[in-house]
């Protein structure tokens, strides 16, 4: 998407950008449209009775609090919102970029967010004796194997 921004934005040139909507408009557009629906579907499976969506079932993982409980529909809420910061990130940058609206170093460090936030979530995780990313250890969450599950 990144490439195609560039692409469509070197030909097309600076966009026209109405004043209404507000720029903030465009940008719960973009989100309602891209982010959202997997936030949704996330957190109604790992929020559900499974504590998994259809991934996490298949692979035999459910998400639970840090006891070891259910995790509540509010944790679960802001484990994937979280989780799915980076890619909202993107998805700002990208799109204010194709329109021409912000400075360079607003998209800029908008961009170097999305890239930064994964690999220092995975590198806690690897830290981690419970193995928990960025996401869980905000919403106190973890991740676990469930027994007799497939691997």
């Amino acid at each position: 998407m990144t490439v195609l921004g560039f692409v469509v934005r070197s030909w097309s040139g600076p966009a026209f950008v109405p004043p209404s909507p507000p720029l903030v408009a465009v940008d719960a557009a973009v989100l309602s449209m891209t982010v959202f629906p997997v936030w949704s579907y996330l957190t109604a499976g790992e929020g559900g009775r499974a504590g998994a969506a259809w991934g996490k079932r298949r692979a035999g993982l459910r998400v639970v609090d840090a006891g070891g409980g259910r995790a509540s529909y509010r944790r679960v809420a802001i484990r994937n919102a979280v989780k799915l910061l980076p890619w909202q990130l993107a998805h700002i940058a990208v799109a204010r970029l194709m329109l021409g609206v912000d400075a360079p170093v607003t998209v800029g460090v908008t961009y170097a967010s999305a890239l930064v936030l994964p690999p220092v979530s995975i590198a806690m995780a690897w830290r981690d004796p419970l193995r928990r990313a960025l996401h869980d250890r905000v919403a106190g969450t973890r991740v676990i194997r469930v027994s007799g599950e497939p691997s």
